[in-house]
């Protein structure tokens, strides 16, 4: 009902008015979904594996848990990783490894990875790891870029990016404000990416300076803010009074936990809170009375 009143408050200013402007809301549904902790494992066949996936994860908005996409392998399959664009939370880590057969993985809409859970590999514990992208002896085949352009906050653990010979522009990101900076958080190690496939692209217009590929929509979003030491990487002003919120992720517009851009963990009345209290459930983000 409240649509239909809507549409027809804007027909008829179409009506009454010489420039009839567009006032559609793109209003994205939340959908929780449950993450995975199998690692590099899959079940059944490679394209079984696939389409569980696709099924896991399509029209997912916030997932509860981790993100493993792994074992895409087969150039038998037409991969299609779109089903990834919606997801915008992580409560876990994000693992990315095994990829061969795509050149893109679409996260366009990827905001905060929280890290409740980390994947420990070579004696570290981290939060997003991006290994194993090309194939065996085939350098120039394989994963080229990670589309994450929102991409603003990885609240814990480090950062692994290893054995990705033909990944590109992860080298140009500015990961300090998004680790919210944490020392020695981002290790990039044998083979981690190509350096020359961002140099050659033609895409220098970002005001950030990084970019998560060839495209000026893809340039990185994430912005550095000076901060005072005891601000943990998070504030509205460079003095020791102006921190954010523990509450809070991505940033802040004041102190109080109800200005967070974006909750770390859930939402009550307004209020970013680590856990729901009494009389309320969690569902997605969101602490939900009964």
């Amino acid at each position: 009902m409240a649509h239909a009143i809507v549409a027809l408050f804007v027909l008829a200013s179409c009506f009454s008015s010489v420039v009839c402007v567009d006032l559609r809301i793109d209003e994205q549904e939340e959908r929780e979904c449950y993450g995975t902790t199998v690692g590099f494992g899959y079940s059944g066949t490679l394209e079984f594996h696939y389409q569980q996936l696709r099924k896991r994860y399509a029209g997912c908005t916030y997932i509860h848990g981790n993100l493993e996409i792994t074992n895409i392998l087969d150039p038998n399959i037409q991969y299609d990783l779109n089903f990834l664009k919606t997801i915008r939370y992580v409560s876990g880590y994000v693992l990315l490894g095994l990829i061969t057969e795509v050149e893109h993985i679409p996260m366009d809409s990827l905001e905060v990875i929280r890290a409740n859970n980390t994947y420990r590999i070579m004696g570290d514990d981290y939060s997003l790891v991006v290994v194993l992208t090309s194939r065996l002896d085939e350098d120039n085949s394989g994963l080229k870029s990670l589309h994450m352009p929102r991409l603003k906050e990885i609240s814990y653990g480090k950062v692994l990016f290893t054995r990705n010979p033909s990944l590109g522009y992860v080298n140009t990101i500015n990961w300090d404000p998004i680790v919210r900076g944490r020392p020695d958080s981002v290790h990039f190690l044998d083979h981690a990416f190509d350096e020359s496939v961002s140099e050659n692209d033609g895409v220098t217009n970002c005001l950030q300076g990084g970019k998560w590929g060839d495209d000026s929509s893809l340039c990185q979003q994430a912005v550095a803010r000076t901060c005072h030491e005891k601000c943990q990487g998070r504030c509205f002003g460079p003095g020791e009074l102006e921190c954010c919120h523990n509450s809070c992720a991505v940033g802040c517009n004041g102190g109080s936990d109800e200005l967070c851009f974006v909750c770390k963990d859930y939402q009550y009345e307004n209020h970013c809170v680590g856990f729901c209290p009494a009389k309320s459930y969690p569902k997605s983000q969101n602490c939900v009375k009964y």
